[in-house]
């Protein structure tokens, strides 16, 4: 088992939000990973992106190219070590390293459930020729 998964276990509740700030730091990247691995990231993970960078555990670089993707724009990549993965991949890291770095973070109560960050969901708009039937 990875330190990530090992801090999720004795982190984070089966729901809600966590007790500590290093809690919800964790569930916050574990929620990233999870939604890009699992739904192409098509669910709105802004609020943990926007969490993990208000705590400074990632910089504004890494959060402005995840941004579009937390809350409307699917990844249609391969999973094979393209930029967005290692991006998420890196996410991941950092939390865990900056978990382990700030062992205060463990008693640090936390008073916010990461979804307080976030943003609306964008709309994309679908454009067709006028000729083209409905499916």
């Amino acid at each position: 088992m990875s330190t990530i998964e090992t801090l999720f276990d004795e982190l984070v509740p089966f729901e809600g939000k966590c007790e500590s700030l290093a809690g919800e730091m964790v569930r916050a990247a574990a929620r990233l990973r999870y939604d890009f691995y699992n739904n192409g990231m098509g669910n709105n993970t802004s609020g943990a992106l926007n969490f993990l960078r208000h705590h400074s555990v990632i910089d504004k670089q890494l959060a402005d190219y995840v941004r579009p993707y937390t809350t409307g724009r699917l990844y249609d990549g391969v999973y094979e070590g393209d930029y967005f993965q290692v991006a998420i991949d890196t996410i991941v890291e950092m939390t865990e390293k900056f978990v382990t770095s700030n062992p205060q973070t463990m008693t640090i109560d936390n008073a916010k459930d990461m979804f307080e960050f976030s943003d609306d969901d964008l709309e994309y708009e679908e454009y067709f020729d006028e000729d083209e039937e409905d499916y």
